[in-house]
């Protein structure tokens, strides 16, 4: 067996001590998208428990909108438009018998949909266009009875009877809609289209909404388009989010960055300038005016913030993550479950091991 003395091997350019800190900087990239994917309430899958899915996506949301929003007011103009737009209402004596409308939101996680849904919910629940203004997070995995439970809940205010009955389930939250307008919004809905049972526990959260008064509109938001259209959205009506402009987005930012910040008012006109420049590298992207801003906040040093701006960290972290996110299909939900269950990592050092082996010996 051949032994191995020195600090190179005469067939390799690369040492021991370089090819330790290569690992280590791909195990950090590793452990840096694991915290992004985290922070995009990905679902939490891990190797031990790949086929079992996840009873919960993250955090549920409810109609509160933040204390402060910036820069959606446009788009909530926009969307409560079209819930009061009578022109495709459907009326009860149609064929359809249709009595509500689909809207949809689509976009990247992190990118505002819930927010703008809720700003929507703030609006209506003041403007009393709609009889009822239910909200439900639906979530990736998802049962139709506990739906069914939060529908009826959000319609009478009041806790749901426990019954054991589906159909009494359907039957109670139709007595409940039975003569309303209603506003519902479905957040945060997943769809698989190869998914054919997850196409009918849709359609089957639909089938007591009839019930309801002519005019009444489902507002759904989703990552994908495909799951608006599978709940009845026409094309025209599935609404991609907008990014926001240059400088209101550099005002998120700043938000997030400077929120209970006390410096002295030099230093602050100094990080003010610096802050501008780390916005400009965050892809307009609110998730990551979010995340960055938290960090600079917690850290409000000059020459912390200067190591930010002119370090390519975040370009690296966010804006390479970012953009590939937004590009993913089909490998996105490979990608997540490696990610969280640190498959990356293992195979990561598995393969260079076995590349570096023959080459050093004893490498730990």
């Amino acid at each position: 067996m051949k032994k191995c003395n020195f600090l190179k091997d005469q067939d390799s350019s690369m040492s021991k001590i370089e090819l330790k800190q290569s690992l280590e900087k791909i195990e950090k990239v590793i452990n840096d998208a694991c915290g992004f994917f985290e922070q995009m309430n990905l679902p939490n899958k891990s190797n031990a428990n790949l086929s079992k899915p996840a009873s919960s996506r993250g955090a549920v949301t409810t109609a509160r909108p933040p204390p402060l929003v910036i820069g959606r007011d446009k788009d909530c103009d926009n969307i409560v438009a079209m819930l009061h737009d009578k022109e495709e209402d459907a009326q009860p004596d149609t064929n359809k018998a249709q009595c509500y409308s689909v809207i949809g939101i689509h976009g990247i996680g992190g990118s505002g949909k819930s927010t703008l849904s809720q700003l929507v919910c703030a609006r209506e629940e003041k403007d009393g266009h709609f009889n009822l203004v239910m909200w439900v997070h639906v979530s990736q995995d998802f049962s139709v009875d506990t739906i069914f439970r939060q529908m009826s809940e959000a319609a009478s205010r009041t806790p749901c009877p426990q019954f054991n009955n589906l159909d009494t389930l359907q039957t109670n939250l139709q007595k409940k809609l039975h003569g309303k307008r209603f506003l519902l919004v479905l957040d945060d809905v997943w769809y698989n289209n190869r998914d054919v049972r997850q196409y009918e526990k849709l359609q089957q959260i639909l089938s007591p909404l009839n019930a309801g008064e002519a005019g009444s509109k489902i507002l759904v938001t989703s990552r994908t388009k495909d799951a608006l259209i599978a709940l009845g959205a026409a094309e025209q009506r599935c609404i991609p989010m907008s990014l926001l402009d240059e400088d209101v987005f550099l005002k998120l930012f700043k938000h997030y960055a400077f929120h209970n910040v006390c410096v002295a008012a030099d230093d602050r006109i100094r990080l003010e300038d610096i802050a501008t420049h780390i916005a400009k590298k965050l892809k307009g992207s609110p998730l990551a005016a979010k995340l960055v801003g938290g960090q600079l906040r917690m850290r409000p040093n000059i020459d912390y913030w200067r190591s930010s701006r002119d370090g390519n960290h975040l370009d690296d972290t966010m804006g390479a993550l970012w953009w590939s996110y937004q590009h993913l299909d089909e490998q996105k939900g490979l990608l997540e479950v490696a990610m969280k269950g640190r498959i990356w990592k293992m195979f990561a050092r598995d393969t260079l091991m076995n590349w570096c082996q023959p080459h050093f010996c004893n490498l730990k």
